[in-house]
């Protein structure tokens, strides 16, 4: 589809999938979409070498809107805290033991605890991740299946530059503003429908299926 909209010869092939990819981390830096919010499980072993840390593995967050710990008492009944209060690292003067009450995001790989855990436990956090855009033939993406425009239009202004073709970026810029403006309204109106985010407890999931529509 790039090939085509660009109308010149395969000598420019090579470099269409790395402009994609740099097209959806350019969308997902900029806006949130549905599809990056996902409910993650995290566990805290009192064992570990830093157990004030949540590894997210090879997950990229963006973002981290709800932390909270989940405990069960002995009747079933699943208990959730306060949410964490989001902090800045210069915030904090100790890290005692005990019950965390605030975390800040460490880059885009892990969560930092202001306390240091004394018991194991679970925590749900309401994650915003960005994608690791796949490079096998059969890979899909909600963008792709569902903001083709959108992502064509930012991936076709990416190529301009590489050609130096201001009038090409010029062009699908003003596409771009306008494909914008039309997700951003759908996203407003999914946001505040009765949608329920998909449950993945971390160790049963993986990075393709975490970014799932919602």
């Amino acid at each position: 589809m790039v090939a085509d909209a660009l109308g010149r010869s395969t000598s420019l092939d090579s470099v269409i999938p790395k402009r994609v990819d740099m097209a959806a981390r350019w969308v997902e830096r900029n806006y949130t979409f549905q599809y990056m919010r996902t409910w993650k499980e995290l566990n805290v072993l009192t064992t570990a070498t830093y157990p004030y840390i949540l590894s997210l593995y090879d997950m990229e967050i963006k973002d981290v809107e709800v932390l909270r710990r989940r405990t069960t008492d002995s009747d079933g009944t699943v208990v959730f805290s306060r949410p964490l209060n989001k902090v800045k690292p210069q915030d904090r003067e100790s890290r005692p033991s005990g019950q965390p009450e605030s975390f800040w995001l460490n880059g885009v790989s892990s969560i930092i605890l202001n306390s240091t855990p004394n018991e194991n436990m679970t925590f749900e956090g309401h994650l915003v991740l960005f994608t690791k855009w796949g490079s096998a033939s059969n890979w899909t993406h909600w963008l792709l299946d569902n903001a083709t425009e959108l992502l064509l239009c930012r991936t076709l202004m990416y190529m301009a530059i590489r050609t130096r073709d201001s009038d090409l970026y010029r062009m699908y810029e003003d596409d771009l503003t306008k494909e914008v403006q039309s997700f951003n309204v759908s996203e407003e109106a999914l946001q505040h429908s009765d949608i329920i985010p998909i449950w993945e407890p971390l160790e049963f999931s993986q990075l393709d299926d975490s970014l799932r529509s919602m």
